[in-house]
Formats: structure tokens, sequence, C-alpha cells
């Protein structure tokens, strides 16, 4: 990338990372980075496990803030926030928010679909009949409002309902049903927020062959004038900046001739 690599979707010990946010600054200095932002998992009052506590919500905007001015001049440093479908209230002072949803609510209860295979196994059997293509049509159309919900300035992992789907263990991801749920949910969010990530977490941790949204869904993104931004949704320091080179390739292979990045005047359009 010409101006060096940036990563908008990156987590700390505030919520389910591994180092503070600090060193996650020094990680991507060293990994060649010229921009950073930070997307704490926002308060998710009942999967309190993974998501930033309310109490240090502002602690973590003023950490953030304080880090921009020290490292200014070296890197760019960004304050976001990882916002779930399920949370009430939107923090103040942000840069931007990433528009997710890790649950669905069904039969009375939250469940996640972001967990372990067993989990996702379990979570079918128990409240889709073990009919995975009623659990992903749930989740799409849990996220079809996801930008009204969380006023998203990016969608977040599109399809991270196919995480633990590695060589179709669970599903046939050309399904009809699944198909026609992904692109309604698609195609009723880019009425309201163009802008997608490309999410390469799932290839580092999962060994996944595809970032999130598939190639597949790639594809059908650009012919519908959806646009991208890469993001390693980084808990870690290896995992900053995973496989970009890569992807950019990829990506151009669909159809795409620029990623979006964010600067201090807002997005900008970066030729690949």
């Amino acid at each position: 990338m010409r101006s060096g690599y940036q990563n908008l979707h990156t987590h700390t010990t505030y919520c389910d990372g591994k180092l503070s946010a600090e060193d996650m600054i020094k990680a991507a200095l060293q990994k060649g980075g010229s921009s950073i932002g930070f997307s704490e998992h926002s308060f998710v009052p009942f999967d309190r496990e993974y998501s930033m506590s309310l109490e240090n919500t502002p602690k973590y905007i003023h950490e953030i803030n304080e880090l921009k001015a020290k490292y200014e001049g070296q890197i760019e440093v960004y304050l976001g926030i990882e916002m779930d479908c399920f949370t009430d209230v939107l923090p103040e002072g942000l840069e931007y928010v990433l528009g997710v949803s890790h649950h669905v609510e069904k039969d009375g209860d939250f469940i996640t679909i972001d967990g372990s295979l067993k989990h996702i196994e379990r979570v079918c059997t128990e409240h889709f009949n073990n009919d995975y293509y009623a659990m992903a049509e749930k989740y799409y159309a849990t996220i079809t409002n996801v930008v009204q919900k969380t006023k998203a300035d990016i969608v977040g992992h599109f399809d991270l309902i196919v995480k633990r789907n590695i060589d179709g263990c669970l599903f046939d991801e050309m399904h009809p049903r699944y198909i026609k749920a992904a692109l309604d949910a698609m195609e009723s969010i880019l009425e309201h927020c163009n802008l997608f990530e490309i999410n390469t977490g799932a290839m580092y941790r999962l060994g996944k062959a595809e970032p999130y949204p598939s190639v597949y869904m790639l594809k059908e993104l650009q012919k519908r004038g959806g646009e991208i931004i890469l993001s390693s949704d980084s808990h870690s320091a290896n995992s900053l900046y995973f496989k970009f080179d890569e992807i950019q390739e990829l990506v151009k292979s669909c159809g795409f001739t620029y990623i979006k990045r964010l600067t201090k005047d807002g997005f900008i359009n970066e030729k690949l």
C-alpha cells in the first residue's frame, strides 16, 4: 500500500485482546504500519466475557486520545468501536464505528454465533432443529438493520456465520437458501452504508482460506457498488495487517480498483 498499512479493527486488554493499546501501537510501527484504529467490543449486557465494560469505556476513550497525541508524527491513531446490534448506547467522541452482530435472539435468549465448532453445532441442534440454513437466515435477518442500529461507518465481518464452516463442514455456502439470505441482507445494508470491511481475522486464527466476506460475496458486493476497507481484526501483535498484500490481489480479481482509507479528513479512495 502506497501510504503504509492501516488497520481499523484492533482489540486490546479492554476487552478480549492480548496486549495494551500502546503495545499494539508499538507492534504496528514494527510492522511498517502508518495507521492503526482501535475498535473495542461495545458493552453487551448478556455477554460480558468478551465485551468492554461500561466503567472502562470512558477510560478507553481517554487512553486512546492520549496515545493519539503521544504518537503524533510517528503513526496515525484513530478512536473507534465495534458496535454490536444489541448495545443500547453509542459512546460519544468516536471517529468511526464498525457495525456488527455476534448474536441472534432466539427462544427468549441471546445466542452467540461466534463460538467454537462444538458450540455452533449445539446451537443449531437446540435452537434450529439442526437446520444450518435457518440459523444463517436468522443471523442475516439480525444484521439487515445493522447500520440503523449501530450508526455504522463500516460493516464488520458481514458473513461471520461462516467462521467455523471450514471446508463446508457445517453447510453449503452456495445453497440457494444461504445465498438468498446473505444477498437480501447485503442489499438492505447497502441502502444505508456502502463500506464493508475485508476481515482476515479468521484466516489468522483458524487458517480459513478466505476472508470475510468470502470471495463469492465480495464479487456480489462489487456488482452492487459496495466499497471495501482492509481489516485484520487483531487481538494480538502478530495478526496486525495479516495477509494484506495477498488480499489486495484477491480483491482486484473480484473487480475492485480501490480500497477506502480513513484519514483526518475522512475516508478517501486509495488505488490498488
